[in-house]
C-alpha cells in the first residue's frame, strides 16, 4: 500500500466518523427543538463551525498515527513520497469530482430555497454536498490509485 493509498483511506476513514457524529449530533439538537426560534441558525453556524477544526485536526492525527503503525508494522521507516504527473493527474481528478459534487449540492439547496423549503434545510444540503464532495474526491482518488489509471 503507498503513502497516498495510506493518507486516501484515513480520510475516508475520518470523513465518515466525524461526519457521521456530526449527522447524529445535529438530529438529536434538531429532535430537541434547539434549532427553532430566532437563534437556531447561530446554533446550527456554531456547532458547524466547532467540527470544521476538529475534522482537520482528527484527519492530521490519524495520518500520523496510522503512517507511523504502518511503517513500524512494515517494519519502512521511510516511505516513498516522491509525486510525479499520475499522481497530480489523480488529484485533479480528485479535485474536479469534488468541486462537481459540492456544486450540485449548492444548487440543490437554492432549487429547494426555491421551492420554499426552511433556510435549515438548504443550508444543512450544503454541508451535506461539501461531505460527500470529500468523501466522493478521496474515493475518486483511491480508485485511481487502485487501478492506475
Amino acid at each position: 500500500m503507498t503513502y497516498e493509498d495510506r493518507n486516501n483511506l484515513v480520510a475516508i476513514f475520518n470523513n465518515l466518523i466525524v461526519s457521521g457524529y456530526f449527522v447524529w449530533r445535529i438530529y438529536g439538537m434538531y429532535l430537541e427543538g434547539a434549532f427553532e426560534g430566532p437563534g437556531g441558525l447561530s446554533l446550527w453556524a456554531q456547532t458547524v463551525l466547532w467540527v470544521i477544526p476538529v475534522s482537520i485536526v482528527s484527519v492530521i492525527v490519524l495520518t500520523i498515527i496510522f503512517n507511523i503503525m504502518f511503517a513500524i508494522a512494515l517494519r519502512d521507516p521511510n516511505p516513498e513520497m516522491v509525486s510525479d504527473e499520475r499522481d497530480r493527474q489523480f488529484g485533479r481528478r480528485s479535485i474536479m469530482t469534488a468541486v462537481a459534487v459540492a456544486s450540485a449540492g449548492f444548487i440543490l439547496s437554492l432549487v429547494i430555497l426555491a421551492l420554499g423549503w426552511d433556510v435549515f434545510y438548504a443550508l444543512n444540503l450544503i454541508l451535506v454536498g461539501f461531505v460527500l464532495a470529500d468523501l466522493i474526491g478521496s474515493l475518486v482518488k483511491f480508485i485511481s490509485y487502485r487501478r492506475g489509471y
